[in-house]
């Protein structure tokens, strides 16, 4: 149940970038410095903790992710919808270092995102 949790919340992070352009504002303005700083912590803490997210490390203690291929289980199990395709796409194997690329390109993508929403789309009213 735990394990469930924290992997909903994983790929609710993941994907936040996207879903704040369909929540009001007004909603945002108190939180939206928050979860900017969170949202860029994140790869950061990936060097201190091999390569992987504490999310992620959490979970495969608790047993809950499958034996993975890559060094990257929560992406190898729950993205892989997603990423395969891109990846082969761009031409990337589906391996450890073809997987931490998309996983970085993922990352650039959110940090446009969440860029063009604070500069553009809400005018910096959130700062």
């Amino acid at each position: 149940m735990l394990v469930d949790l924290l992997n909903f919340i994983h790929l609710i992070i993941l994907f936040l970038p996207v879903i704040i352009y369909y929540i009001p504002v007004k909603y945002l303005s108190g939180i939206f410095k928050y979860i900017f700083l969170i949202l860029i912590l994140i790869p950061i803490h990936w060097d201190f903790l091999d390569g992987k997210c504490l999310f992620t490390l959490f979970t495969e203690q608790q047993g809950g992710l499958i034996e993975a291929e890559t060094t990257s289980g929560f992406s190898e199990e729950y993205l892989e919808w997603l990423y395969r395709p891109i990846m082969k796409l761009i031409g990337w194997k589906w391996n450890s270092k073809g997987l931490n690329n998309m996983v970085n390109l993922h990352w650039l993508v959110n940090f446009v995102l969440l860029w063009y929403f604070l500069f553009f789309k809400t005018n910096c009213k959130l700062v």
